[in-house]
């Protein structure tokens, strides 16, 4: 993605937001020229979101806690 600095500043906090849980990169430009990009420190693409996930399921899942 790239934005002008000006928008950039405006809307840093969203941009930064945006960059930390997509994983994307931003490319600053003032007057059309790239001075700087923005990356995320933790590239999210490669995280693996559990939550919410059965992961196997078996006879056990619902133990009382005695096996058999």
């Amino acid at each position: 993605m790239e934005i002008c600095i000006s928008d950039f500043k405006a809307r840093s906090l969203k941009l930064l937001n945006k960059i930390h849980h997509s994983g994307e990169s931003i490319t600053v430009t003032m007057r059309g020229i790239p001075i700087a990009r923005v990356v995320p420190i933790c590239a999210h693409k490669n995280d693996i979101d559990l939550k919410g996930t059965l992961i196997e399921q078996n006879e056990y899942i619902f133990s009382t806690g005695t096996f058999v």
